[in-house]
């Protein structure tokens, strides 16, 4: 589950908002209060906001950007690009769980030790996060628990 809170910095005095993710794909749910309001989901490029109340313009526009600004967003792309000569993919599972599939025939233990030893300079936010890094066939496999504190 993930849990943002948005309010609007342009509107003092605006409500404030939960939006909240239960698993990865899935809609976000727009929570007033201790109600569901609406949901938000990201199709074609675009963020749609379904909503069975009155909401403020614009709305759906500030809670994108929100989501799209988190780091949890980027890290798949940037472990990617970082380890590219090693990995095939990574799965956000949720904003505390990724899984980290190596390319076929890498040396893991080596890769291990680059990952563990480099893995704190991508992750820019204060959370707690669990790497599970698996060789291509999924048969072998190391996971590293991560919290940084700022």
């Amino acid at each position: 589950m993930i849990e943002l809170i948005y309010f609007s910095e342009q509107e003092p005095g605006s409500p404030v908002y939960q939006v909240i993710q239960f698993n990865p794909g899935e809609p976000w749910q727009l929570v007033d209060g201790d109600e569901v309001i609406g949901t938000v989901d990201k199709q074609h490029g675009l963020w749609n906001l379904r909503s069975w109340v009155t909401l403020p313009d614009g709305l759906v526009t500030g809670i994108g950007q929100l989501i799209e600004n988190q780091h949890f967003n980027r890290l798949p792309a940037l472990i990617t690009q970082r380890w590219s000569e090693y990995v095939q993919q990574v799965v956000m599972v949720s904003d505390q769980e990724y899984l980290v599939i190596c390319i076929d025939g890498i040396d893991l233990a080596h890769f291990e030790k680059l990952f563990r030893g480099s893995i704190s300079e991508l992750v820019k936010d204060e959370w707690k996060i669990c790497f599970k890094v698996y060789d291509a066939l999924m048969s072998a496999d190391f996971e590293v628990l991560f919290w940084t504190q700022l």
